[in-house]
């Protein structure tokens, strides 16, 4: 009896730890093979792959010595600069794309920019037709913070301070006009005007002359350089410089007049007596000709 239950102990022990046991070394082993297989067939393929780019380049590395041969130089550059292109169709797709994008945020900033100066422009304009100098100032100020190239404001900022007599700032713009625009003969009178104010005659004449060359028909740089010539003793030359504005400006008798008394100043009585003559003619009813005329 107890043998046959000893028996029975091993078989039930056998049925509930070795078959299960067993059963999960097969299926284990049966996994492992199929993962070997698997990892086997990878690498039998990436050999494959290898050899495969192998071949191509060796073909590839033959047709390319080929036909360097046969190339000459010319054609040898075209082909390197096309070799040497590494972007691909959607590379330069995304770049264009990225273009774009950019293009259209500058254009809204830029719109949005716009119409903010046009605003500030508007104002400002109120404001100097409304005599209010320093809002229109500070507008100029405010303009010139949003676009800090643009020469136009610096052109008006530095016109105000000139009127307005703030020489410092108002040279100071100036030349920084005349460093982006050297002919800009506005800016040249402005800074040699405050140069005849420091009485730097030097620098003034200098200056004028300059301005002068840019622009022959305006009759008053030429006063300028009278001016000049009279308070450095140059008499005869502030003469010839006042004879070629009024042959600019033959009707003006505020010139004429200028001219007449120049010829005064080195006494020369008959040319002074021809243009008074000549203020006669153009205004009959000029006392101040009639009077030196008398005295003559």
């Amino acid at each position: 009896m107890i043998k046959i239950w000893t028996i029975l102990r091993i078989i039930l022990w056998f049925i509930v730890i070795w078959i299960p046991a067993l059963l999960i070394i097969f299926l284990a082993s049966k996994k492992i093979m199929k993962t070997w297989w698997f990892l086997e067939q990878k690498i039998n393929e990436l050999k494959t792959l290898k050899k495969i780019k192998k071949e191509i380049l060796e073909k590839t590395v033959e047709k390319k010595e080929d036909w360097e041969s046969e190339l000459d130089v010319e054609e040898k550059d075209e082909i390197t600069q096309l070799l040497n292109k590494n972007l691909n169709k959607q590379e330069i797709e995304n770049i264009q794309n990225i273009k774009k994008e950019n293009n259209e945020q500058n254009e809204i900033i830029n719109s949005k920019q716009k119409k903010l100066l046009e605003r500030i422009t508007y104002e400002a304009s109120l404001l100097k037709k409304d005599g209010k100098i320093d809002d229109y100032e500070k507008k100029l100020i405010e303009w010139l913070a949003i676009d800090p190239n643009n020469l136009e404001i610096k052109k008006h900022l530095a016109e105000l301070y000139f009127t307005i007599w703030d020489h410092k700032k108002a040279l100071s713009l100036s030349k920084k006009i005349i460093e982006e625009d050297p002919e800009d003969h506005n800016a040249i009178r402005q800074i040699w005007e405050i140069y005849l104010l420091t009485w730097d005659l030097k620098t003034a004449e200098v200056l004028v002359e300059k301005a002068i060359n840019l622009k022959p028909t305006n009759p008053k740089y030429y006063i300028s350089m009278v001016e000049i010539f009279y308070n450095t003793e140059r008499k005869k030359e502030a003469i010839d410089c006042m004879e070629k504005i009024v042959k600019l400006r033959p009707t003006n008798t505020n010139y004429i007049m200028t001219l007449a008394w120049l010829y005064e100043e080195i006494d020369d009585k008959d040319n002074a007596k021809k243009y008074y003559f000549k203020i006669l003619e153009l205004e009959p009813s000029n006392e101040k000709a009639k009077r030196k005329i008398k005295n003559y």
